[in-house]
């Protein structure tokens, strides 16, 4: 595994891979499949670490894995937090600055000749779907995998709800009391997010850093802006695209998922009754890179070497 900052539309973002480095290419002899992965809100790559080694596990051994950061989803090194270029822009933190971020590294990263399997979790499926609306990138798609997609009225959804009426409106609070918690010492820290992280939402020793990062005070602010722009930008179901790509995408939904309710997958197969589709039955989590990142990862990673072997 291999990971930087690589500075991405003017913003140092976090790259992690399994397999080849983004800047050393494709192999010049083996396939040209590339396997890229954009998380979901927060988009810190950390935290997709057990996902990504088990996805990686199940491909051929010449298949990279490329996973994104989202944009000021975590700080870079102080030295690299000036940019030198002047005229850069603004780090960005809408969903549709984020969306531009992923072009922008998919155009300066991405080989033309790769084939490209798409996977996405919660929000980085939504940005997927947009991504496919480029007819000319959407030809390099072998197939998308979008894990509990967050792609339609998210403000209805009862997460949505409780977001909105609760957590939104306490975010600036919430902030000041990380930037409170950033004077604790460390291990006092770490002991307080095993506590009560462990607690109420499953947290383990092993995302201890990505939560670290998360209870950056910028970085906390920008998650929940972000979250703010999905709840106002992601309303009805772009059935235009699911309809002209439907044979390149496999959604994979939550049997309890407070994000993604089973009757939205009920609404889409009603209306697409062949689209690949289904509802988990393993009692697999929305944040399924806290507790259950093997064994979807193994399960992602087994579909995609079957499509790669199908196609070859």
């Amino acid at each position: 595994m291999q990971q930087a900052m690589l500075q991405c539309n003017g913003v140092h973002t976090h790259i992690i891979t399994e397999g080849r480095w983004v800047e050393e290419g494709l192999s010049p002899t083996g396939s040209k499949d590339l396997v890229f992965v954009i998380p979901g809100n927060p988009g810190i790559p950390d935290f997709y670490v057990g996902f990504i080694k088990a996805l990686k596990s199940r491909l051929p051994p010449e298949t990279p894995v490329w996973t994104i950061g989202h944009a000021g989803h975590v700080q870079p090194p102080k030295h690299l937090r000036y940019l030198s270029n002047g005229d850069c822009k603004e780090p960005v933190y809408s969903l549709k600055d984020q969306l531009e971020h992923k072009i922008a590294f998919i155009e300066q990263y991405i080989p033309k000749d790769a084939k490209l399997h798409l996977v996405g979790h919660s929000i980085g499926c939504w940005m997927i779907l947009q991504l496919l609306k480029n007819e000319d990138f959407a030809k390099r798609v072998v197939k998308c995998y979008l894990l509990f997609p967050t792609i339609e009225r998210m403000a209805e959804t009862p997460n949505g709800r409780f977001l909105t009426r609760i957590v939104l409106r306490i975010a600036a609070l919430l902030v000041f009391l990380c930037w409170v918690f950033s004077f604790f010492p460390m291990i006092l820290r770490s002991i307080l997010i095993r506590i009560f992280g462990g607690y109420f939402a499953g947290i383990t020793s092993k995302s201890l850093k990505p939560v670290h990062q998360l209870l950056d005070p910028p970085v906390l602010d920008r998650v929940f802006k972000l979250a703010d722009d999905e709840m106002i930008k992601v309303q009805e179901l772009d059935y235009e695209i699911i309809e002209k790509y439907s044979n390149k995408l496999w959604l994979y939904y939550g049997a309890t998922d407070g994000w993604t309710p089973t009757h939205f997958y009920h609404q889409l197969k009603e209306k697409y009754q062949d689209i690949n589709a289904e509802i988990c039955q393993r009692g697999f989590r929305h944040a399924f890179v806290l507790t259950d990142e093997i064994e979807v990862g193994k399960m992602v990673g087994d579909n995609i070497s079957q499509t790669i072997s199908n196609n070859s």
